[in-house]
């Protein structure tokens, strides 16, 4: 088999004891905490038409149609109808 780029097969070969996974741990919490990080500040102030889906209760169907369905809901403890859009 011919290889693609400047890495050999040899040098794609790991003794699993030799791994430090500890150390393999540690790189990848710092990776995650600096990328979620990131998106926290990347995230953008909410519009005045969006809401808090946890505050949504889809209770039962009031009517199925071709691009969604009709639910009773209430939302915040209120009653609401909400379209479930099927795409």
């Amino acid at each position: 088999m011919k290889g693609n780029g400047s890495i050999s097969g040899k040098d794609m070969i790991f003794r699993a004891d030799q791994i430090d996974l500890k150390s393999l741990d540690m790189q990848l919490e710092k990776h995650l905490s600096r990328v979620w990080s990131r998106n926290i500040e990347k995230q953008r102030p909410a519009e005045e038409w969006e809401i808090d889906l946890a505050k949504l209760d889809l209770m039962n169907v009031i009517a199925p149609g071709t691009y969604g369905t009709v639910y009773r809901a209430t939302y915040d403890n209120q009653d609401v109808a909400a379209l479930k859009i099927m795409l």
